[in-house]
């Protein structure tokens, strides 16, 4: 019976899992798919398609950092649910809205990419909503997961460890809000922003791989 019990949480498991993958795949696949081959006039020439591709500088940009954005939650949450022997409404329902927040993401990049020539802040502001409401979710599936109350997961019950990873799912919702603000001051210093994204990233991990190696085995 127990095994029983045992085979049937592993079978959900995996199957939350798979479900929350399959998510995160098609948002990335939406990301390109937003961005449409130009049409060019005929004659065709070189110049004229280097015209028309320059005019899609912005839209590949958005793309980059959103495939980047959502590929760095998707490793979180792999990693999480590594950790994970057991599961909950609370869990399943977390995950849920955590989810919704990345099928959101390749509209709000979209909307971003489009309008950031212009000079407008709503879209910008948009995509920053979008992308604190993700960190926002996946802080709280963090705090879920690691939980002693609720005991669903094994080997997260260090406290340094739990601290990693919620300053690393902080990352990217503070550096947007940050551009969020310096965009009242200059719109396209706000978009260099995103840049320190790897960097704090690069600087958090250097930290733990020093005195905490063992978080990354």
């Amino acid at each position: 019976m127990i095994k029983d019990d045992t085979h049937h949480k592993k079978f959900q498991l995996d199957r939350i899992a798979l479900f929350s993958d399959a998510v995160f795949a098609i948002a990335i696949t939406l990301l390109i798919i937003e961005i449409k081959v130009p049409e060019i006039e005929h004659p065709f020439t070189d110049s004229k398609v280097l015209s028309a591709l320059s005019l899609l500088i912005g839209k590949f940009i958005g793309l980059l950092v959103s495939f980047f954005v959502i590929g760095r939650y998707w490793l979180f949450h792999h990693r999480l649910f590594g950790y994970v022997t057991d599961y909950n409404g609370k869990l399943l329902w977390v995950n849920l809205w955590f989810l919704l927040s990345i099928v959101l993401m390749p509209f709000s990049s979209a909307f971003f990419s489009e309008y950031y020539v212009d000079g407008l802040r709503v879209p910008l502001m948009f995509y920053v909503l979008n992308i604190c409401f993700t960190g926002y979710m996946n802080y709280r599936l963090l705090a879920v997961v690691s939980n002693p109350n609720y005991k669903l997961s094994t080997n997260l019950q260090n406290p340094k460890k739990v601290k990693f990873y919620q300053q690393r799912s902080a990352i990217a919702p503070s550096v947007f809000l940050f551009a969020a603000i310096i965009s009242f001051l200059n719109l396209y210093l706000a978009y260099a922003a995103f840049i320190l994204i790897p960097v704090f990233s690069f600087t958090i991990n250097r930290y733990y791989r020093k005195h905490y190696p063992d978080f990354f085995k």
